[in-house]
């Protein structure tokens, strides 16, 4: 789905899916607002650290609001039931995601509302277990033994969906009656991620969306201007912001006067690091697996398709010019010393004081002709499943799409309203970071990668062999992808 505003910020502290919001951009806080701490803020603020000056008149655009016609209308489609108050009982070694747990009052109340409205539509009440993954394996196995419930669903990251469905602890979600699939209010991908053939053991959508998780480039607004080059926000917005423009900036930058290496750009935090290759993989248009419900997966890893991905590569693994997963990237880019810092959007809250002034953008394209800009889902976000000893089928389906339908475009317009009160510096920020979070993309890659060596010899594994050691993925291709397809297959027969 794409971003249906570009400018929607909601101003409101109490929040209720049953009436429209008006959505602005505004830098300064509303008065009344419940900060993180709990505490109402009666002030308007603004956080500038003396390079921007902000008016007492507020900026922004104000547009109505359509997420709510949307929501009602997917919940119409979706039917009544009544439950008579019924638990729905979610597992999961985080319920951040359920619950708003960790995620500051002002978050946790969308979380708690967006619950609500599910429970009052089927007459449920939603409840979570915090359990840590390896317990959660083991009482699942001896639930299917005993067959003693567990749980009505369970939310578990992405790279444990093999382990728990080879065991046979997970139900074909496909059975589920009333789990509309192909509704316009999943995310294609998120549904693909973890379906083949007539199988789907799990899914992803708009609930387990972990915008923090999702990665963007954070740029030096000082350098920039030094180099003299266009503004890169007018770049993003007119869709022209590509990896030759951002070697461009680097080339640039490179020569100012008192300038080294380290000013260039770094790769941030370990997490960031892992899956770089992989994100940069995604940012040009590329996937690893072709698969969805009704469809045989298959690698779609391609030597000649990817080669101009692969001259990326080679352009930003260039020793000379980077800092190569330093664990002080963070550091550097925030006292000012890189440009550049590609990193998960979580980092933001780790160097909004910083010294350097900042701003956001999306993961480059492959060229102006690519369509849009994507972002990956590493292969620690959450998806849903549902427990082999769960006998509830219908309120499953029910709740699991109630949770999806709720969830649509609130929960991102939430997150950059979190983050433009604490966080953010300007509007153009605001706009990147609502087109990284609505061109989250997950791969099968993630989901299987652990049931057999093939698949990731001939996906990830290779696609980071290339980045780091230059060598030829053909051979990787040649060598592994039979047996990947055959996996593939296999675990969705």
């Amino acid at each position: 789905m794409k971003p249906l505003l570009y400018k929607i910020i909601a101003l409101a502290a109490a929040f209720s899916m049953l009436f429209a919001l008006t959505s602005c951009i505004n830098i300064n806080k509303p008065d009344g607002l419940t900060t993180e701490s709990g505490e109402t803020d009666t002030e308007p603020t603004s956080e500038t650290d003396g390079n921007e000056t902000q008016s007492d008149e507020p900026d922004y655009n104000i547009v109505e609001n359509q997420f709510i016609n949307q929501i009602n209308a997917y919940l119409n489609l979706a039917g009544s039931a009544d439950f008579g108050g019924a638990s729905f009982l979610i597992a999961s070694p985080s319920t951040s995601l359920i619950d708003g747990e960790d995620k500051g009052l002002f978050l946790s109340e969308l979380y708690e509302a967006r619950n609500r409205d599910v429970e009052d539509k089927y007459n449920v009440v939603i409840s979570t277990k915090k359990v840590d993954l390896n317990s959660m394996y083991d009482q699942l196995s001896a639930a299917k033994y005993t067959g003693e419930f567990y749980a009505d669903s369970v939310m578990i990251p992405q790279y444990a969906v093999q382990r728990f469905a080879v065991s046979g602890l997970l139900l074909n979600m496909n059975s589920l009656p009333f789990l509309d699939l192909d509704s316009g209010f999943n995310i294609e991908s998120a549904v693909n991620a973890g379906s083949g053939r007539s199988t789907v053991w799990a899914v992803a959508g708009w609930s387990t969306l972990d915008e923090d998780i999702l990665t963007g480039v954070f740029f030096n607004k000082d350098l920039v201007k030094e180099t003299g080059l266009e503004d890169p926000y007018k770049l993003a917005h007119d869709d022209r912001w590509t990896w030759d423009a951002f070697f461009e900036y680097t080339s640039a930058v490179s020569g100012l006067d008192g300038t080294d290496g380290e000013k260039i750009y770094s790769y941030g935090s370990q997490n960031a690091y892992i899956s770089l290759a992989d994100s940069v993989y995604f940012s040009e248009g590329n996937t690893f697996v072709s698969s969805g419900l009704g469809t045989t997966p298959v690698i779609s890893v391609d030597a000649e398709s990817s080669s101009h991905t692969f001259e990326t590569f080679r352009k930003l693994y260039d020793d000379e010019n980077k800092i190569q997963n330093s664990l002080d990237a963070i550091k550097i880019f925030a006292d000012g010393g890189a440009m550049f810092l590609i990193d998960q959007l979580g980092t933001m809250k780790t160097i909004k004081n910083s010294k350097a002034v900042w701003g956001i953008l999306p993961m480059p394209k492959k060229d102006v002709s690519q369509e849009n800009y994507i972002s990956l889902m590493p292969s620690d976000s959450m998806m849903i499943a549902v427990p082999n000893s769960n006998s509830g089928t219908e309120k499953a389906g029910r709740v699991i799409s109630a949770l999806n339908i709720c969830s649509v475009g609130y929960l991102i317009d939430y997150y950059l309203t979190n983050a433009m009160y604490y966080y953010l510096r300007d509007n153009s920020s605001i706009e990147n970071v609502e087109k990284i979070c609505y061109s989250a993309v997950w791969d099968m890659a993630y989901t299987i990668g652990g049931y057999d060596s093939f698949i990731p010899n001939s996906t990830y594994f290779a696609v980071r062999d290339v980045f780091e050691n230059g060598h030829d993925i053909q051979n990787y291709l040649d060598y592994y992808s039979s047996g990947a397809n055959a996996t593939l297959s296999r675990f969705f027969s």
